[in-house]
C-alpha cells in the first residue's frame, strides 16, 4: 500500500523534498497524515517494534524509521516511547489506533476491488462458515457455484459463531453460513433449512446395536458433549430436558471436532449430520435420536448495501445443496425452509 507520493516543493529557486520540508515547517503547517504514515503506524502497533513493522510491510527498518518520525513531527506530539527493546504506544497512538482500524477495513475492500477490477472482472467472493459446514455443505456447494463461475476467485474461511458478526463488520465477508443468524443490526439472516442431530459412536460401541439412542442412554461419563452456550448445547437442550443423567466426559466446541474424538474410540457423540463426510460415515455407526433434535443452517449478509452478484450466485448454490444431497446413513435430504 505503499503508494502515496509527496512531489519535490521549490523554495526560492531550490528543489527540496517534501519530506524534508515537512520536519522543518513542523506540525504548525496542519498537513494530514496520508496513507503510508497511517500503515507504517498502523504495522508498528500490531507487532510492537520498528523491524517488525519492516518485515510486516517488506521494507528496510531505516525507512520505517523515517516515515514514523516525519509521522510524529506531523502530529506535534510522540507516537511511541522506547521501553527496553520494544516500543509502548503513548496514549494518544491507542486512541488514534482505535480509529485507524475502523477505517482499515475499508481500505482493504478498496484494494480487493481494484485488484478484482484487474482480473477481467472475475472477483473475490469472500465466504465464512462454521466448521461443521465446511466439511461437506460448503465444498459442494462450491463445485456447483464454480461449474458456473470459473473465473471467480473464493476466500473461504472458517470461523466460530462469536467472529462471524465481525468479519462482516471489517469487510472481510460476502456471506456466511452458520448454525445461528448473528444478532447485530447491520446483518440480515435468512434460515435455509434443518438437518438432525445424529448421534455418532465407534463401530464397536455398545449403543451400536440400538436402532434408535434415547437420552437415558447417556447414563455414563464415556460420551463426548458440548457446553451450554454453544450452538449444538443449544440444539440439544429440548433433547436431555433438565440435563443427561451423567455429564459428558469430554466437552468441544465443535461437531467436527466431536467427529475425530469419535474415530479415535473416546465414545459416543451428537452431532449434525452435515458435518459427517462420507468417508468418516464408513468407520463409525450413525443412529437416529429420539427424541428428535435439529440444527438450522442460516446465510448472513451485510444489509448496508445489497450482496454482491458473486455472493448471490453462491447463496443459489448452497440452496441448490441442500435440497438434492442425502444425510449420510439417514436416507433423507434435509428440508428446505
Amino acid at each position: 500500500m505503499w503508494h502515496s507520493y509527496n512531489p519535490p516543493l521549490s523554495i526560492k529557486g531550490k528543489k527540496v523534498d517534501a519530506d524534508a520540508y515537512a520536519d522543518e515547517v513542523g506540525p504548525s503547517a496542519g498537513r494530514p497524515l496520508n496513507l503510508r504514515q497511517i500503515e507504517v503506524f498502523r504495522a508498528i502497533m500490531m507487532s510492537g517494534s520498528i523491524s517488525g513493522a519492516g518485515r510486516m510491510l517488506h521494507v528496510s527498518q531505516p525507512a520505517v524509521s523515517r516515515v514514523l518520525a516525519l509521522t510524529e513531527s506531523r502530529l506535534g506530539y510522540r507516537l511511541f516511547e522506547r521501553v527496553k527493546s520494544r516500543l509502548s504506544p503513548t496514549a494518544e497512538a491507542r486512541r488514534l489506533y482505535a480509529e485507524v482500524e475502523q477505517v482499515y477495513g475499508g481500505i482493504q475492500r478498496v484494494n480487493d476491488l481494484a485488484a478484482s477490477l484487474g482480473q477481467s472482472g472475475a472477483g473475490m467472493l469472500k465466504i465464512v462458515a462454521s466448521a461443521s459446514f465446511g466439511q461437506r455443505l460448503i465444498p459442494m456447494a462450491l463445485e456447483r457455484f464454480r461449474g458456473r463461475n470459473a473465473d471467480a476467485r473464493v476466500d473461504y474461511r472458517s470461523v466460530t459463531f462469536d467472529e462471524l458478526a465481525a468479519y462482516f463488520l471489517s469487510g472481510q465477508a460476502d456471506i456466511g453460513i452458520s448454525m445461528q443468524p448473528p444478532d447485530h443490526p447491520n446483518l440480515t439472516s435468512i434460515r435455509l433449512a434443518q438437518v438432525p442431530v445424529v448421534c455418532v459412536m465407534p463401530k464397536s460401541h455398545p449403543l451400536a446395536t440400538h436402532e434408535v439412542v434415547r437420552p437415558e442412554d447417556f447414563a455414563s461419563a464415556a460420551w463426548i458433549g458440548y457446553p451450554r452456550d454453544t450452538p449444538l448445547g443449544r440444539a440439544l437442550q429440548p433433547f436431555f430436558g433438565d440435563g443427561p443423567r451423567c455429564a459428558a466426559a469430554v466437552e468441544v466446541h465443535s461437531p467436527v471436532t466431536a467427529c475425530s474424538f469419535v474415530q479415535q474410540g473416546l465414545g459416543p457423540a451428537l452431532v449434525d449430520a452435515w458435518c459427517v463426510t462420507p468417508d468418516q460415515a464408513a468407520h463409525m455407526v450413525l443412529r437416529p435420536i429420539e427424541p428428535q433434535a435439529c440444527v438450522e443452517i442460516w446465510a448472513t449478509h451485510s444489509n448496508l448495501s445489497a450482496p454482491p452478484l458473486l455472493a448471490r450466485r453462491f447463496l443459489a448454490a448452497v440452496k441448490k445443496t441442500l435440497e438434492g444431497v442425502a444425510q449420510p446413513g439417514l436416507g433423507g435430504a434435509p428440508d428446505e425452509d
